[in-house]
């Protein structure tokens, strides 16, 4: 009898600790009150202005793939509601025809991959590929496949390495969830680098994110109008994790993306604070609610109408 009530309670004693460890990985940290993140806009408007030439007057968008995940996955706590995470590629257009892509999805091998029941767009990725191979710039969010793989699995890459713009981080990430690039392309590749921010064309800026991955970077971009926007790439999965100050449970961040929690708290933070301010409009990758409205048309232009 002592011998089983022995087991019994250690029994007892390690399932309470695995309750308590999962309920820990499901779980997550207060955003802090305050940061060490900075967004300094009156900088980023400068080098907004810095290039000659006018800034983008159209912002277009097309959906190569979408898919869903539980909503508790993409903030910790949120429960098991379907939430559509669509994987888009953004189009700024310029007055002479000239157009800069904001990151490159992937093709339908790499969608299949965790997606095969969810819609992919064949004829969205074509034209992708020829916009790829037009576009007068390219600039990625971050290194995962759903960003990059465009780039990664695109049938001519050659013809990339004139516009395409990586930082160091990006091109040499390596896994899972990271698309390797064709090793020709990085051989010819010259990385950009910069410290905190860099202008890289009229009108568009490079901000230094690292943290969901280490090559993660927003665009801050000025538009003709004055209009201006802060492209996340994956910052955040939904704009509710930045209005309810709510993060990705630790199941999601360090089991399967390996994020810097720290530094993407640090950010939630500040881009609450600027998303109070009103200055800036916040466009979320994954959230088609803040490139759904006014301002965005949906579809690449690809010649000058």
């Amino acid at each position: 009898m002592k011998l089983l009530k022995r087991i019994g309670v250690a029994l007892l004693v390690l399932v309470s600790a695995l309750v308590l460890i999962i309920l820990y990985m499901m779980g997550s940290e207060d955003v802090p009150e305050t940061t060490a993140y900075e967004i300094d806009l009156p900088e980023l408007r400068a080098l907004a202005a810095s290039l000659p030439g006018e800034a983008p007057s159209e912002l277009r968008v097309e959906i190569i793939a979408s898919g869903q995940l539980p909503r508790g996955l993409i903030m910790a706590w949120q429960g098991f509601e379907p939430v559509a995470m669509p994987r888009p590629v953004f189009q700024l257009r310029y007055d002479d025809g000239a157009f800069l892509l904001i990151d490159a999805a992937y093709d339908r091998t790499l969608h299949e991959i965790g997606f095969e029941d969810q819609p992919f767009d064949d004829d969205a990725w074509e034209r992708l590929v020829l916009a790829l191979e037009t576009a007068s710039r390219t600039v990625i969010t971050h290194e995962h496949t759903d960003h990059i793989g465009g780039v990664a699995r695109h049938p001519r890459p050659e013809r990339l390495a004139k516009n395409l713009l990586l930082n160091p981080e990006q091109i040499s990430s390596e896994g899972a969830i990271f698309a390797d690039l064709p090793k020709d392309l990085v051989e010819v590749l010259e990385p950009i680098r910069y410290t905190n921010a860099i202008a890289v064309a009229p009108g568009v800026v490079l901000k230094r994110a690292a943290g969901h991955t280490p090559g993660s970077q927003m665009v801050f971009v000025t538009m003709r109008d004055g209009r201006e926007l802060l492209f996340l790439g994956d910052v955040v999965w939904n704009l509710d994790a930045i209005t309810q100050l709510k993060y990705r449970p630790r199941f999601i961040t360090d089991v399967f993306l390996g994020e810097d929690r720290a530094a993407v708290l640090d950010q939630i933070r500040a881009l609450r604070t600027l998303y109070d301010s009103g200055d800036v409009e916040l466009v979320v990758s994954h959230d088609a609610r803040t490139y759904a409205g006014p301002g965005f048309e949906e579809g690449f232009v690809l010649v000058t109408e």
